[in-house]
């Protein structure tokens, strides 16, 4: 029988030969033979910023956590978490304690110290996509034109914002009524069972991941330079898809690839490993929807714009892995 993990590998593959099918599959690899290489090479350039800018953002936060390592380690240790989270069937969210645990295993940081600066990371990296789907809406509204997908869209922003910040603001500026509430809840799942300090030990490690998320809201100043690096690393990724498109003769307007390119990081949710063949789909659909693209063009860009931003990490995560297991030795 199957593991999940296998049924997970045959849903991505089954996606990708649905979208090959639907496109077009000798069409859409004349589109991939006929790309542009400048153009190309200029989008892989771009695409590869999300790997640095996203070891830095983890190093940043491990400092302030109290843990130092180099931006040479922190790159292996993003790049080896990103490849361990690409081979279970995870997605590229939920994958926070394997990553945890792959820097608590490499460094002097402890497993709580982990998980807090991965998930303050998290937050951080969220908020490119409220920001920069929130002003390509706002173009759009006063340039262009927003149909009823569109209006629906900006719905759906707005509930993110909303959740993002509430998240941000109770994790690192409230953590008092946030731990009340976890603690009250195991409190009372205690209660129920009829056995006195079932959950004590973990009401200890909720309380400590309380403490150190607070103390990343003690330095807004390291919050904000996060921030920025971020929102340089969206910007980074939307130029990435104008280069993609360029090198397939197309010149589709800011706004619908900045569109394309935020929303379809939503189908990272899915547990198909690294959120292969629903970011691709996610992604043709999107520019089908915003740009006069056709079938086959559409999911080449896709495919193009996953081979500079995410399928290279695969090969440098596995490297690093092995870098890190031999300097543990």
């Amino acid at each position: 029988m199957l593991s999940s993990k296998w049924i997970w590998y045959l849903v991505s593959t089954a996606i990708l030969a649905g979208l090959g099918y639907f496109a077009d599959f000798e069409k859409f690899i004349a589109s991939l033979s006929s790309a542009d290489p400048f153009y190309f090479s200029l989008a892989f350039v771009f695409g590869m910023t999300f790997f640095l800018s996203n070891a830095v953002i983890w190093r940043s936060f491990l400092r302030e956590a109290g843990v130092e390592l180099s931006l040479w380690k922190s790159a292996k240790l993003f790049m080896g978490g990103q490849f361990m989270n690409s081979v279970t069937p995870l997605g590229q969210f939920g994958g926070e304690p394997l990553m945890a645990y792959i820097i608590s295993d490499n460094t002097d940081a402890g497993y709580d110290q982990s998980v807090s600066s991965i998930v303050s990371a998290d937050i951080i990296n969220s908020a490119p996509f409220i920001t920069f789907s929130g002003a390509a809406l706002l173009y759009l509204s006063l340039f262009g034109s927003l149909n009823s997908r569109l209006v629906d869209i900006a719905y759906l922003v707005v509930i993110l914002l909303v959740v993002l910040s509430a998240a941000g603001y109770l994790l690192w500026f409230e953590k008092e009524k946030l731990e009340n509430f976890v603690i009250g809840v195991l409190t009372k799942a205690e209660s129920i069972m009829n056995r006195d300090q079932a959950f004590e030990g973990l009401k200890e490690k909720v309380r400590d991941a309380a403490e150190l998320f607070q103390s990343f809201g003690k330095n807004p100043r390291h919050l904000l330079r996060a921030s920025l690096i971020s929102h340089a690393s969206g910007l980074a990724q939307v130029i990435c898809m104008i280069f993609v498109l360029q090198s397939l003769g197309y010149s589709p307007g800011i706004a619908a690839v900045t569109l394309t390119v935020i929303l379809s990081s939503l189908a990272s949710f899915s547990p198909t490993p690294g959120g292969t063949g629903t970011i691709e789909a996610a992604m043709t659909g999107l520019l089908l929807l915003f740009t006069s693209i056709p079938p086959d063009e559409a999911l080449a860009a896709a495919v193009l714009f996953r081979l500079t931003t995410y399928w290279p990490g695969l090969p440098l995560g596995y490297l690093s892995i092995l870098s890190l297991r031999s300097s543990k030795k």
